[in-house]
């Protein structure tokens, strides 16, 4: 009796049809190694900080749920999944103008007002690194050189005196380059950064602050009228995250309301602990300006006294939710339990088959 034996053709069929099952099969399980960064898709979400809801907002801020001072930092947060370990890119573009009134005239450090925890459980951008994340690092905005009214951008860093930097979380920032300003600052103007950063593993989250905009500064100092924040009417400005790695799928755009902003802060109200020269009893105290342009005397704050930064929120970060990893083991052995019968069902159905043919 001669050996029946499978034809090439029958091999590589019965071969292509395992392969394929088991491909199948391993990419409807959550979490199985090697694949869990190809089939997940990135996401960004964005979230702002509300002072009187004292909470994370998912949504837009106005008078109910927020009030902030011109020279006040309005805190952003955002929450990157399923990235790849390596080198991305994502940009952060915000309003520098708002119906021709400066709106956020620059980026600074996300608690350089208030302290909100990168962990709180509201809003949505919550990390999947929380309630645990690993220690930030940060990295410095470039200053803007950008002239408005006779008046730079520089200048108006100056004069808040609060830091500027990226904190990031689950990465590296490896550069920022801009701002680059598009529009014109007599109506509605944008202005925006580059950053590129490396992420250690899936997860990254952000943090950054958008400076609201002095009348004092603007255009006060230069013998102008108001233009800060505060003149802002109607329509809300806005703080956008766009083209995560190129994609303009993942946009996040958030608004703060005109409502939201009552009073100013003075200057140098922001400025960190080293202490600034004295002026001497013949002059008048000195504020940042640009050549040639000499300031008034500070006016008083508008729509009311100057404001007291709300108390850190306690909202309880959210529980961790990692996997059990023994369920991981149990289901690679199920699914080759199930390849191996699939295979001897193949086996016992193309071996007759063969033989008849021969016969």
């Amino acid at each position: 009796m001669s050996d029946v034996r499978e034809s090439p053709h029958r091999r590589s069929a019965r071969a292509a049809l395992v392969c394929a099952a088991l491909a199948a099969m391993l990419a409807m399980v959550p979490g199985a190694p090697g694949l869990r960064n190809v089939a997940a898709a990135a996401s960004v979400d964005l979230d702002q900080w509300a002072t009187l809801d004292n909470a994370w907002q998912n949504g837009n801020l106005n008078g109910n749920n927020t009030r902030y001072p011109e020279g006040g930092i309005v805190p952003f947060r955002i929450a990157v999944e399923g990235l790849k370990a390596g080198a991305h890119s994502i940009r952060i573009q915000y309003d520098f103008t708002a119906g021709g009134h400066k709106a956020y005239d620059f980026l600074a450090t996300y608690n350089g007002w208030v302290k909100p925890p990168m962990c709180s459980g509201s809003g949505g951008a919550i990390s999947s690194m929380c309630p645990g994340m690993a220690s930030s690092s940060s990295a410095a905005f470039p200053s803007d050189p950008f002239k408005a009214d006779g008046l730079t951008v520089r200048n108006a860093e100056r004069y808040s005196g609060v830091s500027r930097r990226l904190t990031i979380w689950g990465g590296t920032i490896t550069s920022i380059s801009g701002p680059k300003h598009v529009g014109s600052v007599n109506g509605n103007s944008t202005a925006e950064f580059l950053v590129k950063f490396t992420s250690k593993g899936s997860a990254v989250a952000m943090a950054w602050g958008g400076h609201l905009a002095q009348s004092a500064f603007w255009n006060l100092s230069a013998g102008g009228q108001r233009d800060g924040a505060g003149e802002v009417s109607g329509a809300p400005w806005h703080m956008r995250t766009l083209q995560l790695d190129g994609s303009g799928n993942r946009n996040q755009d958030r608004s703060i309301q005109p409502s939201a902003i009552v009073g100013e802060l003075p200057p140098f109200a922001l400025a960190g602990p080293t202490p600034r020269p004295q002026p001497t009893p013949t002059r008048a105290p000195q504020v940042p300006r640009d050549a040639g342009v000499v300031p008034p005397q500070a006016p008083p704050a508008p729509g009311g006294p100057t404001l007291t930064p709300p108390a850190t929120s306690t909202v309880d970060p959210r529980p961790a939710s990692d996997p059990d990893p023994a369920l991981g083991v149990a289901t690679v052995l199920a699914l080759l339990a199930t390849i191996t019968v699939v295979s001897m069902l193949l086996s016992r159905r193309l071996v007759p088959a063969a033989r008849r043919s021969r016969d």
